[in-house]
């Protein structure tokens, strides 16, 4: 008689066990707000990321690398970096700008 009275109580835990995985597998959809604010983020952040680098690396300009060759002498290697810097400048006030004109075309009153 103990068999069957726990039965249902059974088949209602493994509902509720099959209902809570499920829930879990799936993630629940992101709002349209949080995908356009996540959106504008990235179009603002890297454009500005990059520009910051890329003004970064134009004014260093070189890095040196030194080898040791034994008896306290080193040979010193410098490396250009400034051409990586004014690409980074370039393409970070690209982005800025088609963020900028994006932003003023979608906000703009019709």
């Amino acid at each position: 008689m103990d068999g069957t009275q726990d039965a249902p109580r059974e088949r209602i835990t493994e509902q509720v066990r099959d209902e809570a995985e499920s829930a879990s597998s799936t993630p629940p959809p992101m709002s349209r707000k949080t995908v356009r604010r996540l959106s504008w983020a990235l179009a603002w952040g890297l454009p500005v990321i990059a520009l910051i680098v890329g003004i970064a690396l134009t004014a260093t300009g070189a890095v040196e690398q030194w080898e040791p060759m034994g008896d306290d002498t080193y040979e010193v290697t410098m490396l250009a970096i400034w051409p990586a810097g004014l690409v980074l400048l370039a393409v970070g006030a690209l982005g800025v700008t088609a963020a900028a004109i994006t932003s003023a075309v979608v906000t703009a009153e019709r």
